[in-house]
């Protein structure tokens, strides 16, 4: 009977954390659904808007993302690019100078310090603009994206905005993986700040104004972080200015980048990512950081409580396919918003995988040091 109750009891403790599971991502495909219903913004009056762009050894990449700027559908007299050359060992400035050629106000600086918060720090204070706005060296946008930035912030009350961001796919299982993965972040991050508590932004696709910036103290008491320079800043805005910060829906506001080509490079660009959540002030931040963290370990451990006998088998396949079905309910439309060919090959491998690599990176980022570009990042 003793045996009975532990298993009816250990059944029920899985069963609880899988429905607060479901009731997230329930709650996620709300947000979404809600951030898409949002009216689009007509005409807004045209803001000069700074793009600052700080970079380091992209030389294959540089160059068609100014392309696209020189591109925009903005006028001319509206707007700056300001590019800030963080300690490249390539022929970037060279790919820049002479990309440059073309008829838009432009400033190439080097940056003194190493770090991507002090480049962007220095493009801020030497912009003209009101509406500050950060991109990376791979990135590439539509003619329309400085338009649909200007008209997100239709209204004073509005201190920052932040845009879709998808990985580009080259067909291989690997990329499409990152991609659905990655589409996920985008959409949590929309669907949170749909509901007025922003967790999640890009610092790809990310504009803010300059006095919201200059406010809150910008990079400052984070610049020893190696990433985060989005997300920190958001959090910052969101605390001085509560419901400030809007998802920006228009298509025309997505950004495309490349995806990471081998697994190392992968995998350091997870570390980099995963290191700076034990370095959030906001209570909830570390919650949800320390809830996916422990929902994925449940996933994880399950498996083996059913060879115990402690789980049945049929509890473990039900709740496995609950998870599967209410995942995909949430990453398939995501996924068609942002362009991204589903593949259910690449679905499937995530809900295999992902649970062991997202505890291992989460484990790994207390104890290595990723590498960027060719450089060590420390937080110390």
């Amino acid at each position: 009977m003793s045996r009975i109750l532990e298993i009816a009891g250990m059944t029920f403790v899985f069963i609880i954390i899988f429905l607060s599971y479901l009731v997230v991502v329930f709650g996620l495909i709300t947000g979404w659904i809600k951030a898409m219903a949002v009216p689009v913004p007509g005409v807004v009056k045209e803001k000069f808007i700074s793009v600052i762009v700080a970079f380091r050894n992209e030389e294959k990449a540089i160059g068609n993302l100014i392309s696209d700027l020189q591109q925009q559908e903005y006028p001319r007299d509206k707007f700056e690019v300001i590019l800030i050359n963080d300690h490249s060992e390539d022929n970037s400035v060279s790919v820049i100078n002479e990309a440059l050629r073309g008829p838009i106000s432009s400033k190439l600086m080097n940056n003194a310090s190493p770090g991507k918060k002090s480049a962007l720090t220095k493009g801020i204070r030497h912009s003209i603009g009101t509406i500050m706005v950060t991109t990376d060296a791979d990135c590439r946008m539509e003619t329309g994206w400085l338009r649909s930035i200007n008209n997100s912030f239709y209204d004073d009350t509005i201190k920052m905005t932040f845009g879709p961001v998808k990985f580009q796919e080259d067909g291989t299982v690997f990329q499409s993986m990152q991609a659905i993965e990655f589409a996920s972040l985008i959409g949590s991050g929309a669907a949170t700040a749909a509901f007025g508590f922003p967790t999640l932004c890009n610092g790809a696709n990310l504009a803010f104004t300059k006095d919201v910036f200059t406010e809150t103290g910008g990079y400052e008491g984070n610049e020893h972080i190696a990433s985060g320079d989005d997300e920190f800043l958001m959090r910052k805005i969101e605390a001085k200015y509560p419901g400030s910060i809007r998802f920006n829906s228009h298509r025309d506001s997505l950004v495309a980048t490349a995806p990471q080509k081998t697994l190392i490079s992968f995998l350091n660009q997870r570390l980099r990512w995963a290191g700076k959540w034990r370095y959030h002030d906001g209570t909830n931040s570390k919650l949800l950081a320390i809830y996916i963290f422990l929902f994925h370990f449940t996933v994880i451990v399950l498996p083996f409580f059913v060879l115990m006998g402690d789980v049945s088998a049929y509890v473990l396949i039900g709740l496995l396919l609950a998870k599967t079905a209410i995942e995909f309910f949430f990453l398939r439309p995501v996924c068609s918003w942002l362009g991204i060919r589903w593949r259910w090959i690449s679905f499937i491998v995530l809900q295999l995988i992902y649970p062991l690599y997202a505890v291992g990176v989460a484990l790994a980022a207390l104890f290595k040091t990723p590498f960027w570009k060719g450089r060590p990042l420390t937080s110390s």
